[in-house]
């Protein structure tokens, strides 16, 4: 796949393109229906599926004080994005000029100009232009009045629920990961480079890896059930995300035991897919006691895993 990080692309980059364009943070079942049909269009003209997408996300420039977290951050996003078939991804600079173009000068003048899509495919939410005015309605009157064919996609739901990033979000951060799951179509999850830690699972016989903490979204804090790749293989493991109140830690530490592994992690990316809840954090008397409940954890989290 193709990654465009500026401006200076121009429709001679691109063949016969069809377009999607939008945040795309999540990159949810929903999301997914909208690549699928955007690729069904450029391969039945021989053409480039194209995905428009913005970095920053505009809220964060938008509205800096919300500081909402990424599903799926810049990195993530490219990694899924490769895997669901996408030819090209532009990640445009999204900048207070970009905010204040209207929807007409947005298709115009990025769009029309730079890409020269056969279509444009987006969501029923689709809004785009200053103050987001644009809406996809708008956007198939803008297209006709260009001669771009416009397609919007109906809304997808699970169990008569309607998809979003923000119900998964919320639903992450209450620690619901499997629900959040099943509107992902896969498992959340995190990315993270192995630092090193306070060693006190080594000493307890849990030898965890340590993750170097980013602004990425994280479930609610508790024990979880996971699957790790590193190093092109996958492992079972258990995931701790918390502050270690046992022995009276304030920092924020995400911990990953796997299971059946030997040798060194330091250094090395581990690509964490969460699976289910465990249990909430805890608080426990003595190291022992801490033990013991790891113990359960573990057998917990494989019959989780078994039973995937």
């Amino acid at each position: 796949m193709r990654i465009i990080n500026d401006l200076t692309f121009t429709s001679k980059d691109f063949t016969s393109p069809a377009v999607t364009i939008g945040s795309y943070d999540g990159l949810h079942l929903g999301h997914q229906e909208i690549i699928k049909r955007v690729i069904e269009r450029a391969r039945s003209e021989g053409g480039d599926a194209v995905l428009l997408t913005f970095e920053p996300h505009p809220v964060k420039l938008l509205h800096p004080h919300l500081q909402i977290p990424l599903i799926t951050p810049p990195r993530k996003k490219m990694m899924l994005l490769a895997q669901f078939g996408i030819d090209c991804t532009i990640n445009l600079p999204f900048t207070k000029n970009l905010a204040h173009m209207s929807a007409e000068e947005f298709i115009r003048d990025i769009v029309l100009k730079r890409i020269a899509p056969h279509w444009v495919i987006v969501g029923f939410n689709f809004s785009f232009g200053k103050d987001g005015k644009g809406t996809a309605e708008g956007l198939t009157k803008i297209g006709k009045g260009l001669g771009i064919g416009v397609e919007i996609i109906p809304p997808y739901t699970v169990n008569g629920e309607v998809i979003s990033s923000t119900r998964i979000r919320e639903l992450i951060m209450a620690g619901n990961v499997a629900k959040a799951n099943s509107m992902l179509g896969r498992d959340f999850i995190i990315l993270g480079k192995v630092i090193h830690g306070h060693e006190r699972g080594k000493n307890l016989g849990f030898p965890t890896a340590n993750l170097e903490i980013t602004s990425d979204l994280y479930p609610k804090k508790g024990v979880y059930a996971v699957t790790v790749t590193v190093n092109d293989k996958t492992y079972q493991g258990v995931m701790n995300i918390g502050t270690n109140p046992t022995f009276g830690d304030e920092e924020f530490a995400v911990e990953v035991f796997l299971f059946n592994y030997e040798g060194d992690l330091y250094g090395k990316e581990l690509r964490v897919a969460v699976v289910e809840k465990i249990r909430d954090e805890q608080t426990f008397p003595t190291p022992d006691a801490l033990v013991q409940q790891i113990e359960k954890d573990v057998q917990k989290a494989k019959k989780s895993l078994r039973e995937k």
